[in-house]
């Protein structure tokens, strides 16, 4: 037994091509949907209830069929209205703005504090596989390249041999008198999009960050510390005075900076006869300080 729908839907002709488009506006869309909009809805009862249908009324074909035909012209709808849209040219968020030009891309970051994720949001809207952070840095390197290199680099850095290559150039001095002012970066070839590339900028750290290029080292940095060659209760106390906080680390370094570290858990404390070897701004108000080795240390958490 046919239902009114079925009969609706089997009566209408095949729609052209011309006569579909991304809107009902062809003949056999505009009939479709009048038809799937015609259908009466089942006869409701007191407090909404449906009215019961007669012994062996079939329903399950004709709600079928409804759902089957709205699917069709959805489907239709949906598909067709993005075609030939090509892929997008420009993308801009609260932190940046990338527009393709040519085979380059001009980058405005326009919060140098915004979310790491917006930015990596923005570039894989473009389809670029590129990773750019900007960290806060110790006074003097901000609005400088920290590092620059491929996402997939080996283990030494840099990029990896016979890879894509590509260029890319930076702009980031602020005009004289002009305190704020967009980074903007230039990048062209073929390896921001197939290799990807790791870019990270430098930016004024906010008070109680931690500097992104603080490294342990002997001796002190600034030498205005004069902290290295006291003891560890010498150092504490000349930092408290200061009102200036602190974290240690393991680890011990020649002269000439070879040398390896590891951090112990937070909170550790050497014992307080133990010498500074090295000291360190490591924020605006912290201090790192380094300590050689002993038996009784923490040992180095092992790498997942």
């Amino acid at each position: 037994m046919s239902s009114r729908i079925d009969e609706l839907v089997a009566g209408l002709g095949r729609p052209s091509d011309d006569d579909i488009t991304s809107e009902p506006s062809g003949v056999a869309g505009r009939q479709l949907l009048a038809a799937i909009t015609a259908g009466q809805a089942p006869a409701q009862g007191r407090r909404g209830e449906e009215v019961p249908m007669p012994r062996g009324h079939r329903l399950r074909r004709p709600v079928v069929g409804a759902v089957a035909a709205t699917a069709i012209a959805a489907a239709v709808l949906v598909g067709l209205s993005g075609r030939d849209s090509g892929p997008l040219r420009s993308y801009a968020n609260a932190a940046v703005a990338i527009e393709a030009k040519g085979d380059a891309y001009e980058v405005r970051v326009k919060d140098a504090y915004a979310d790491q994720r917006e930015f990596g949001e923005a570039f894989a809207k473009l389809g670029l596989d590129v990773r750019l952070r900007i960290v806060p840095v110790s006074p003097g390197r901000e609005r400088e390249v920290v590092r620059m290199g491929s996402l997939h680099a080996p283990p030494d850095g840099g990029f990896p041999p016979g890879g894509l290559r590509g260029t890319s150039t930076i702009v980031m001095k602020c005009p004289p008198g002009q305190n704020a002012c967009p980074i903007r970066v230039r990048l062209q070839g073929e390896m921001f999009r197939l290799q990807g590339a790791d870019i990270v900028i430098g930016r004024e750290a906010r008070p109680g960050e931690t500097y992104h290029d603080a490294r342990p080292r002997q001796g002190d940095h600034p030498a205005s510390l004069r902290l290295t060659g006291r003891t560890v209760s010498q150092g504490l106390a000349q930092l408290r005075r200061l009102g200036l906080t602190s974290a240690f680390t393991i680890g011990a370094f020649t002269p000439d900076g070879a040398g390896s570290h590891w951090d112990p858990p937070a909170g550790w404390r050497p014992a307080g006869d133990r010498r500074i070897t090295g000291a360190w701004m490591r924020g605006a108000t912290s201090v790192g300080l380094l300590v050689a080795p002993a038996g009784d240390d923490p040992r180095p958490r092992p790498v997942d």
